[in-house]
């Protein structure tokens, strides 16, 4: 069977340029990676089992306040954002090194806006919509979540689609498939450019009609701050991240140029990933235990066994 035009540009490209060293970039790129996996990670932790620090057991509760219809949707929104991290280091050149051949080096560059930007940043975004819409009562959880895959379907099915038909149906230049630059580094292909500003069309506007929709209704100053911190640290980079990898599929980069742009790509995604964890997860976490306090009954009953041992 025939491959894709993507496909059969990366083959070429592989087996002509060599397999780049791990710059700075790429170094600062593999850290915020592990950065936003650590900390969805963590997320993923305290949703399901917090540690109660007012015990003198130390015991291990599970956080009610947070209710199962709430844990669901966070949940989802760490699984995306470790996701987008872990897209990330799979077009870093020491992981291309070890986990492809020479002539496929070029490979993980089409596998990272499919996982990135197919699946990864899609769900992070309707996640990120849903927990705002159910915060004002417009949506209804946990039924609403089964939307998120469904969210993803439209771009998943769009990268995949340019990636698996053949050349002999869809034979596009192929210019608009170019997943690397002249010296090996990962560059951006046009086709997945155009795909990531439509999911930017997309999420910008129903995003920032959430945000403020929550600003509005919120019963308190430090609700407030943070529905107008999440929209301007989770809107504002976005467009940022459009321009940076769009710059690299339409512009021929000198050398060591790619690499910078996709951190600076890379970093608005990360603020946004960031945001989103600490506001929509950790930080409602973190109320629920400050608002949590012990029975009187409990807390005699602790004491009556701390002064018999």
């Amino acid at each position: 069977m025939q491959a894709s035009v993507a496909v059969e540009e990366a083959l070429q490209d592989g087996r002509a340029l060599p397999l780049p060293d791990a710059g700075g970039a790429d170094l600062a790129v593999a850290g915020l990676a592990v950065v936003v996996a650590a900390l969805s990670i963590a997320g993923s932790f305290v949703l399901l089992v917090s540690f109660d620090i007012r015990s003198r057991q130390s015991r291990l509760r599970r956080i009610l306040d947070l209710g199962p219809s709430l844990r669901g949707p966070r949940l989802l929104l760490a699984f995306f954002a470790w996701l987008l991290g872990a897209a990330e280091m799979i077009r870093l050149p020491f992981l291309r090194r070890a986990m492809w051949r020479a002539s496929h080096h070029v490979m993980p560059c089409l596998a990272y806006p499919l996982v990135a930007h197919g699946i990864a940043e899609p769900g992070l975004l309707a996640c990120v919509l849903l927990l705002l819409r159910a915060s004002v009562g417009g949506a209804r959880l946990p039924a609403a979540a089964l939307a998120v895959p469904l969210a993803c379907l439209p771009f998943l099915t769009a990268h995949v689609l340019v990636l698996a038909t053949p050349a002999t149906v869809a034979a596009y230049p192929g210019q608009l498939a170019h997943a690397a630059d002249g010296d090996g580094h990962c560059a951006y292909p046009a086709y997945a450019a155009t795909l990531l500003l439509a999911l930017a069309a997309v999420y910008v506007p129903l995003l920032a009609t959430a945000c403020w929709g929550v600003a509005a209704v919120a019963i308190n100053r430090r609700l407030r701050a943070r529905a107008q911190a999440l929209a301007g640290l989770v809107l504002v980079p976005l467009p940022v991240q459009v321009m940076a990898l769009t710059l690299t599929s339409v512009w021929n980069t000198p050398r060591y140029t790619s690499p910078t742009i996709g951190l600076a790509g890379f970093l608005a995604v990360w603020i946004t990933a960031v945001a989103a964890l600490a506001i929509l997860v950790l930080l409602p976490v973190y109320d629920a235990l400050g608002l949590v306090e012990p029975l009187p009954g409990a807390a005699a009953i602790e004491d009556t066994r701390g002064l018999a041992r």
